[in-house]
């Protein structure tokens, strides 16, 4: 609930928020479950390497007629990342971590339906060895360059009907370099836990995927682990199964469409905590076990933050919420989708990393139920965020987000405009501390009506879908009655900081 007049002191500022984010996932009951692997060795980090342009080519001749899927969706940023001509539906990922060897084994199986009469289409995959392509149970041939896996059914896709496309595939996933400043997206190892953090285009490295967020789907995840170790996922965990050789499989299902760079995985020593929120809320929580003191501290008032949210953004948009702690020193969290991401470096990190946990959780809002249209679009991301972390220095510690722009418009002079940061510095500052304040000059253009039904009324109007900058603009134009050409134009198109909005 927010609690305005109520003053305490204000947490310091944060670590830098970060290239990105990640979150885990818990079932719904109350109580800790002690899911945890013991006396597991931990090993340097996996380096980060850029995946081989390997051509494999299978020898099934694509039909005659129909088109051929775009390789690509387009994106100003990344062109090549997704693909066109058919829509996913649903992943099923089911996938064994072979920890002692740093190696997977996995099957997934997607439901598309074809845009247009498909005589071939697209995945994104990068490295791995593919065994197996079947289209409805038939297998088919396949070629593979670089990060496309171009698939070559028998006959003719028609559009509108639904197929079902099961990958067969093993190897040991890399992280994937784009020459920009995220650093290599996607698997990550750190002895024998394993890890996504795949924004912007990770998703590709242990999944063949759609990998843009224009295309979102359900998800499922079937995750085998060895006997100590337990796998987490987005979603709610559904089942828990012995395996026969002593192994355990865990299945956890998302219930909402995600992004596929939301689609996150953890498999480790950890335990999982379930508690709930204010609101009703089924809330969990994974660490090691080791660092439950300081997680229980860091993750104390995410129900207090899921009920000051909702007042200001709406309804949660999804079914559970919770993060997820790795035994490593990340330098960042990430919001994947109901399951947030978050290194032991945030552990004791005090009001730095209360307000890290405010802005990953109004990622769910503004990041994942609405996720950007293009990578340009990053800022509407980022900057809601940011302005969520100054709503809960208010609410909590009666700062006013006033005072907290102001405090970040003394260093916010980046000589880049937050709309357009380039595809090579995607996680600058400007996104972050810019797009936060052009929302608050929204808010001082707009009024404080106005601009509060516009934090409601963007996550519901493009709830499950994608939004651009031109969207914002067009809606808080709607609410408001007024022309904001010159709001966007000053503080998310143009380079120079304008001066404090009053």
């Amino acid at each position: 609930m927010g609690r305005r007049g109520r003053m305490r002191a204000v947490p310091a500022a944060p670590l830098p928020a970060r290239l990105g984010r990640l979150l885990l996932l818990a079932a719904l009951a109350a109580g800790l479950v002690s899911c945890r692997a013991s006396d597991v060795a931990l090993d340097a980090p996996t380096t980060t390497t850029t995946a081989p342009a390997t051509t494999t080519t299978t020898t099934t001749a694509p039909p005659a007629t129909g088109m051929a899927g775009d390789p690509g969706v387009g994106d100003p940023y990344f062109p090549e990342l997704g693909n066109g001509g058919y829509d996913a539906l649903s992943y099923h990922i089911d996938l064994e971590w072979l920890p002692d060897n740093g190696s997977i084994d996995a099957t997934t199986t997607i439901e598309l339906t074809p845009t247009v009469d498909l005589r071939s289409f697209n995945l994104d995959l990068v490295g791995l060895d593919v065994s197996l392509v079947a289209v409805d149970g038939v297998d088919v041939g396949f070629r593979r360059s670089g990060r496309e896996m171009t698939v070559l059914p028998e006959s003719v896709l028609p559009a509108g009907e639904a197929v079902t496309v099961a990958v067969s595939y093993a190897g040991r996933p890399q992280p994937i370099s784009l020459g920009s400043d995220v650093f290599g997206a996607g698997w990550q190892t750190d002895g024998r836990e394993a890890y996504v953090v795949s924004e912007p285009a990770g998703a590709a490295s242990w999944f063949p995927a759609n990998d843009h967020p224009t295309d979102k789907a359900l998800f499922t995840f079937e995750l085998t682990t060895a006997p100590d170790q337990v796998g987490v996922a987005n979603g709610v965990l559904v089942e828990e199964r012995p395996e026969p050789d002593g192994r355990r499989t865990w299945v956890w299902r998302a219930a909402d469409p995600m992004a596929t760079y939301l689609a996150s995985i953890v498999v480790g020593d950890l335990v999982i905590e379930r508690t709930t929120a204010p609101t009703g809320l089924a809330l969990r929580d994974a660490y090691p076990p080791e660092h439950a003191a300081p997680a229980q501290e860091l993750f104390a008032r995410t129900g207090e933050m899921v009920a000051t949210f909702e007042e200001w953004f709406g309804p949660y948009p999804f079914e559970v919420y919770g993060h997820v702690v790795v035994d490593e020193a990340l330098g960042f969290a990430l919001e994947n989708q109901t399951l947030s991401l978050f290194g032991t470096d945030l552990l004791g990190a005090g009001g730095a990393g209360e307000r890290t946990v405010a802005h990953e959780l109004a990622h769910q809002w503004y990041g994942n139920a609405v996720s950007p249209a293009s990578w340009r679009d990053i800022w509407l991301n980022e900057g809601f965020a940011t302005y969520a972390e100054w709503i809960w220095l208010q609410e909590a510690y009666g700062q006013p987000i006033e005072r907290s722009a102001e405090r970040a418009h003394a260093g916010a002079d980046y000589g880049v405009a937050p709309g357009d940061p380039g595809n090579e510095e995607l996680f600058q500052p400007t996104v972050y501390i810019r797009g936060g304040l052009a929302l608050h000059a929204l808010s001082v253009e707009m009024g404080d009506e106005a601009f509060r039904a516009l934090l409601r009324e963007w996550p519901q109007r493009f709830h499950d879908s994608t939004a651009s900058t031109e969207d914002l603009r067009a809606l808080a134009e709607e609410l408001s009655g007024q022309d904001l050409a010159t709001v966007f134009d000053d503080w998310v198109h143009g380079t120079e900081l304008p001066p404090f909005p009053t």
